[in-house]
């Protein structure tokens, strides 16, 4: 899993990342919250351990800024102080937990899996609407063949039913099969399915 760390305390971050490292994570390290934004979405998604209490800006800031690019980050926020308020509205903000300074090691871990689950989770999300945009890429036409084949019929009977040729049909059928980017109409069909186009 990868893990960033933004902590302004050299140190301390330092220390957290050779643990996880050692623990078989790649972990890296941030002394500002705008260097972490710099390339937050170059980065490989990952769990962000963000420290509320920077010098540049609070924690509560970069995760604000964060949550206006395009990322797949699951935001951990983590303070020495224990302020509650600031811990609730990061939460409030998508954080997925918050963690208290010194991080006791089993809960830190138990956190990283949770937000690898999360990552997961978005980024499989992601994935699935990013095929479904490709549904709308179909011209109007295309779409009332792909809605005429979704009861098995041949192409007979969608040319009929549509009043074009068969040849036509057969025509669209393969414009729908290369835009969705499918290896066959089944597919095709299975995917507008579960985009609840058809």
């Amino acid at each position: 899993m990868y893990v960033y760390i933004v902590d302004d305390e050299r140190e301390v971050g330092a220390s957290l990342a050779t643990m996880l490292n050692k623990s078989g994570h790649m972990a890296s390290c941030f002394l500002s919250g705008q260097a972490f934004l710099n390339v937050a979405v170059d980065l490989a998604p990952g769990c962000v351990l963000l420290d509320l209490c920077l010098l540049d800006q609070s924690g509560l800031e970069v995760q604000a800024q964060l949550a206006t690019l395009d990322h797949g980050h699951a935001v951990v926020t983590v303070s020495g102080v224990g302020d509650i308020p600031d811990a609730v509205q990061a939460m409030r903000s998508g954080a997925i937990d918050f963690l208290r300074k010194p991080h006791r090691r089993a809960e830190l871990f138990e956190v990283i899996e949770r937000a690898a689950e999360t990552v997961r989770t978005r980024m499989e999300s992601r994935s699935k609407s990013l095929t479904f945009r490709r549904l709308d890429d179909l011209s109007t036409r295309e779409c009332e063949v792909l809605e005429a084949l979704r009861n098995g019929r041949p192409s007979k009977t969608v040319a009929n039913l549509l009043n074009i040729s068969v040849r036509t049909v057969d025509m669209h059928r393969a414009n729908i099969i290369r835009k969705l980017g499918v290896s066959n109409m089944t597919a095709a069909l299975m995917l507008a399915r579960d985009a609840h186009r058809i």
